[in-house]
């Protein structure tokens, strides 16, 4: 087993590009850490240099206390799961499983030993004898998980391992990749653009945008306190709700926006906490289920907006307004039932409010 440390790792292409730019990491021993973000913001390209399939432009990889930049990827015993599986066509589950082993001159049995072993973790053993034009795509991405097990290497890597998979056999298949944390008690780093899959997987999760790490924490704190606006609107389904106006004071403190004077008031209980935004332009965030049809506590804020669209999904609601030209969603218990077009007052949980500064998006702590 082993930690992975990046040290100002850098990527560029031609000297212009930065793919990935001063990337620090640390990743302990047994951790499972998810890289995640939209596409193009550097995380695979990330993952390819541990795994030296990228050559690293600028710093320092450590795997296992070890620098390994000049490591051929075949030398920093390193297993990597691909988003195709990457199946040989011709052999069997069995052949597939045991190829890599076999170039390794391992002896007969203890292929036999390692393959069973995986395949009684992935719950494979009747499939050992199939090819893979016979498998569902989750039967292949088993045998793909297999192929890296029986390698028994020091850290595991995933790219997007997930993504070919229907909606139902994801969720199945990130819970099997937990459990197979659990037992196997390695290092694994794992690649994805889905912040659900990062949410519920990872330890620790990297928040990637442009090449550059914007944050890394566990998931609850990432959720709870994001360092920027890009964070907070990334981690979160549906997505975190934004508006720009300023916080004014007339006998008392209120949101003001382009189109309204007065979007909200802010109760006198946290007027003394928000002295220090007063004439301030800010971005305000609010997550969809901090809005209710009802007051919870006297730090309540009031707003009065028009619904524009309801959607029932069973044991909650979403439902949509619009607030100078932006669409905002909430989401509420299936008790209450809203009607579409209807003037409403809704309710915001003013201490789940984040405030955002206007010009580096990052996060004010009032």
């Amino acid at each position: 087993m082993a930690d992975v440390v990046l040290k100002n790792i850098c990527k560029s292409y031609d000297g212009k590009i930065n793919a990935v730019d001063n990337v620090n990491l640390e990743v302990k021993d047994k951790e499972f850490v998810v890289l995640v973000g939209p596409s193009g913001c550097g995380k695979s390209t990330t993952l390819r240099m541990i795994a030296g399939l990228e050559e690293i432009t600028k710093g320092e990889l450590y795997i296992g206390g070890n620098i390994v930049n000049n490591v051929p990827p075949k030398d920093r015993d390193i297993a990597m799961v691909f988003q195709n599986y990457a199946l040989y066509p011709h052999m069997t589950v069995y052949d597939n499983m045991a190829f890599g082993l076999k170039l390794r001159k391992f002896k007969k049995t203890e292929i036999a030993e390692r393959v069973n072993y995986a395949a009684n973790i992935l719950g494979i053993e009747e499939l050992l004898s199939r090819k893979p034009k016979a498998l569902s795509g989750g039967q292949r991405q088993r045998v793909a998980l297999g192929r890296t097990i029986v390698r028994k290497p020091k850290v595991f890597l995933f790219d997007e391992p997930l993504s070919n998979l229907d909606a139902k056999l994801r969720v199945q298949m990130r819970t099997e990749i937990s459990k197979l944390h659990n037992k196997l008690q390695t290092t694994m780093i794992y690649v994805t653009h889905d912040q659900t899959e990062a949410m519920t997987m990872g330890d620790r999760i990297v928040i990637m945008k442009d090449g550059l790490v914007n944050q890394v924490d566990t998931p609850i704190n990432l959720y709870n306190n994001p360092t920027n606006k890009f964070v907070a609107g990334f981690i979160g389904s549906p997505a975190m709700n934004f508006i720009h106006g300023k916080i004014v004071w007339n006998n008392e403190l209120s949101f003001k926006t382009n189109n309204y004077p007065e979007l909200f008031k802010f109760p006198n209980s946290v007027n003394r906490d928000l002295k220090a935004l007063e004439n301030k332009d800010v971005i305000i965030g609010i997550r969809p289920e901090d809005i209710s049809l009802e007051p919870k506590s006297e730090k309540s804020v009031k707003m009065t907006i028009t619904i524009d669209v309801i959607e029932q999904m069973g044991n909650e609601i979403f439902f949509y307004f619009i607030v100078e030209g932006i669409q905002f969603t909430a989401r509420i218990p299936s008790t209450h039932l809203p009607v579409e077009g209807e003037k409403t007052d809704i309710y915001l949980e003013s201490g789940k409010l984040k405030y955002f500064d206007t010009i580096t998006n990052d996060v004010i702590n009032n």
